[in-house]
């Protein structure tokens, strides 16, 4: 590089120009700030002041209430764990827990499950609270729409680098409330398993997404139920219980179980003593037989109630026999709540008690008119048999006195003009007519021949879900 140096005209004795210095006494001549060997050294200088100066402010912003605010949120986001505990300091819950699951280990694997549902946010302010407490204001946008809540960050006293103050944030745990019915087996809080008591327990969470799954058994089934805790003080944990199909069977056969031993009171009101749910309506006998019809669990449904006590409904259907001219049969039929009893590996049936809360029945497609109504006159053509002027389970009546040599024959048909209904409630089946009977006998001497004094009839009958059955036909006066 050529240095090209000022000429100056200098005063001699014979008038001419002195010839140019060399070149290093130029430079020695120019000012220090255009001399390379001080401009690069400058150059670091201010460079490094710069940076110092940039490192300082992010340093500063990063060690402030609001720094530890945005990495805490910012790694909520990221799914950071690591950052994520170093930006908190979680406190102790606000009341007793029966368990807690609040360390490093439980916000790792909470992040191994799922981050809380954060899609951006905005710091909007902090206010002081005191002396080492401030609060951090701030909106946030979630699949819900956008939120806005607020952070408490405290520092006690420690510094970063002996000089920035070490921040960090109050997490205060979100409670857990979870109810557990019996027969139950724990529950696991992101994949780890807690055991809990029967009842109502509280379990102190980090306000995080968890994933619950309620332990299952041979009889309950598990389940899992996914919530997010952020910026929660307190939650109740949704369980419905559920039983595994071979729970179900389990309950159906408890049931049936149930109502056998039932069948083998003589009572004719076994719910008036509690725990049965039949009862007949004859004030003529003190004692008799019953019996089950059709399979009471065919359309059983087992639910919990807010205590999470187990108990099935469904229907029963049942006949009462007791002497009365005869074997007299009467039914009784309609729902029933039984109380259940779990526990991990069985099932047992208590009280069973009648209910009207039990679904409707819907009508078999086996339960026609004409199938009914040929049952009736099956029953009609036995009844016409009798010799009797009265016989259980059939219709006729004879109001004389003095009565022998009675006959009885039909007049009609008896399905002609009845009426068959299907009570959806109970599961009955009624079939409504007349009375075709008529009685050739003696009174006294004198012969006679009579309608039956009970014109009219009921016949009632009942689905084993095979086929119909015919249980009585009723005179009535």
């Amino acid at each position: 590089m050529s240095i090209e140096v000022e000429k100056k005209e200098l005063d001699s004795p014979n008038g001419h120009l002195e010839p140019p210095s060399s070149p290093k006494a130029a430079i020695a001549r120019l000012p220090i700030w255009r001399q390379r060997r001080y401009q690069l050294p400058a150059l670091f200088v201010a460079f490094a002041f710069v940076v110092a100066v940039v490192g300082n402010n992010l340093l500063a912003n990063q060690y402030t209430a609001e720094g530890a605010a945005r990495q805490y949120l910012s790694a909520l986001q990221s799914g950071d764990a690591t950052k994520a505990w170093d930006a908190i300091k979680v406190a102790a819950p606000t009341s007793p827990a029966t368990a807690m699951y609040i360390d490093r280990p439980a916000l790792e694997a909470a992040f191994a499950v799922g981050k809380p549902d954060i899609k951006g946010f905005t710091v909007m302010g902090t206010r002081v609270l005191g002396p080492s407490t401030t609060s951090i204001g701030f909106a946030y946008d979630t699949s819900a729409g956008s939120k806005r809540a607020n952070l408490i960050a405290e520092h006690s006293g420690q510094t970063h680098f002996g000089f920035y103050p070490a921040w960090h944030l109050a997490i205060t745990p979100t409670t857990l409330r979870i109810a557990l019915p019996k027969g139950s087996n724990g529950i696991s809080i992101d994949g780890k398993s807690i055991a809990l008591p029967v009842g109502n327990s509280t379990i102190a969470v980090l306000p995080l997404l968890h994933k619950v799954q309620f332990n299952g058994t041979p009889m309950l089934a598990s389940q899992t139920v996914s919530l997010d805790a952020f910026m929660s003080q307190g939650q109740s944990v949704t369980y419905q219980p559920k039983l595994t199909a071979a729970g179900l069977d389990t309950a159906k056969a408890a049931i049936k179980a149930g109502l056998d031993a039932c069948s083998q009171k003589t009572s004719p009101n076994p719910a008036a003593d509690g725990g049965c749910p039949q009862s007949a309506s004859t004030s003529r006998a003190k004692s008799g037989q019953w019996r089950v019809v059709g399979d009471p669990s065919q359309d059983l449904t087992v639910s919990f109630d807010q205590s999470l006590n187990a108990y099935g409904v469904g229907h029963y259907q049942m006949v009462f026999a007791y002497e009365d001219y005869g074997a007299q049969h009467e039914v009784a039929a309609g729902g029933y709540r039984a109380a259940l009893a779990l526990t991990p590996t069985d099932i047992t049936v208590g009280s069973i008690s009648p209910t009207r809360d039990a679904p409707d029945l819907k009508r078999p497609a086996g339960v026609t008119d004409q199938a009914a109504k040929d049952l009736v006159a099956q029953g009609f053509a036995q009844c016409a048999k009798a010799t009797v002027s009265l016989l259980a389970d059939c219709p006729q009546y004879l109001a004389d006195a003095m009565t022998s040599n009675i006959s009885w024959s039909m007049s009609g048909d008896p399905g002609a003009g009845a009426i068959v209904s299907f009570d959806s409630t109970t599961g009955i089946v009624a079939v409504q007519g007349n009375v075709p009977m008529t009685a050739s006998y003696l009174s006294g001497r004198t012969p006679k021949t009579r309608a039956s004094f009970a014109r009219t009839y009921v016949a009632y009958l009942l689905w084993d879900g095979q086929a119909l059955q015919l249980v009585t036909i009723v005179g009535v006066l």
